[in-house]
């Protein structure tokens, strides 16, 4: 039974609401054309003359007028790209966001910025649209070449990194493949780098440990001996149980693969790792997999 354990997708909303405060009063004056900043929902201002009319929607946002400003040339991007990306984080705002050509410009700024900030909104709104199987092929497939860059890049800058392997969580857990193993070579790598500091890099940690469950779901190879090593670590040495949650069913599906070839040098390690975890876990789903995994190498 291989279960993409991380269907839930990371949605990341980065917008406070005094962000969207200034936006009211500046941003949506200055490109929209003046218009009356009630196309902003404020919530921190709420009526205080009278509840509102249940049966009044709130007039949507006319993002065609806001794309042209999601330029590196603006001084005021990064205030409004956190507007964007809050507005990312629905649906139903996604289409007007594609039909305006707002996501078509965030892509543009993210190729072409060098400032870290710009770059982690940017990849957060990607993140949110990663998560709708309509924008995969436009918007999402045209970054992998600039993830796989940074990867390789940006290991030890650990915001930006964290905001990538939140992307790549989503991208991976699609049926619709479009990424290669190669692309995500790095990630064994990061997964063991970053193990060590787990007290400090849960989050890194975790999100390596999702994609390769959703590699192995896959059919895509990796480097075992890293992940074996790394899984043996945690497994003597974590007592988080999500973090060992994932790692079972990571060495579950490795076991299981007919594209990963197991090696059985391991076996003695991680059948005392697989004690450990039987001795110590009082969690009924680590338990029932721990014991899958005891019977899948006794059998080899």
């Amino acid at each position: 039974m291989n279960l993409m354990l991380n269907s839930t997708k990371t949605l990341v909303i980065g917008l406070s609401a005094g962000i969207v405060t200034v936006l009211g009063s500046y941003l949506i004056k200055k490109w929209l054309n003046n218009e009356e900043t009630s196309t902003i929902n404020d919530p921190q201002e709420p009526n205080k003359k009278k509840k509102p009319d249940k049966k009044t929607s709130v007039p949507a946002v006319d993002y065609s007028k806001l794309a042209p400003a999601i330029s590196t040339r603006n001084p005021q991007l990064g205030v409004l790209l956190k507007f964007i990306n809050e507005k990312s984080a629905f649906k139903e705002e996604q289409e007007h966001l594609k039909k305006s050509g707002c996501l078509l410009n965030v892509i543009t700024v993210l190729w072409q910025t060098s400032n870290p900030d710009i770059k982690i909104v940017c990849y957060k709104i990607v993140t949110n649209i990663s998560t709708n199987p309509d924008m995969l092929q436009e918007f999402v497939k045209p970054v992998i070449p600039l993830l796989c860059e940074a990867l390789a890049q940006e290991q030890e800058d650990v915001e930006i990194l964290r905001n990538i392997l939140n992307l790549l969580v989503n991208i991976t857990s699609h049926q619709d493949i479009i990424i290669s193993e190669y692309n995500l070579r790095a990630i064994p790598q990061i997964l063991s780098l970053y193990t060590p500091q787990i007290n400090y890099q849960y989050d890194i940690v975790l999100s390596c440990l999702k994609i390769l469950i959703n590699m192995t779901c896959s059919d895509m190879v990796f480097d075992l001996t890293l992940v074996y090593m790394t899984s043996i670590h945690l497994l003597h040495g974590c007592k988080n149980n999500a973090i060992i949650l994932r790692v079972l069913t990571l060495l579950r599906n490795i076991l299981k693969s007919g594209t990963l070839k197991h090696d059985c040098k391991f076996d003695d390690e991680l059948m005392r790792g697989i004690g450990t975890v039987l001795s110590s876990s009082e969690d009924n789903d680590n338990l029932e997999i721990a014991n899958q995994i005891y019977r899948l190498i006794s059998d080899h």
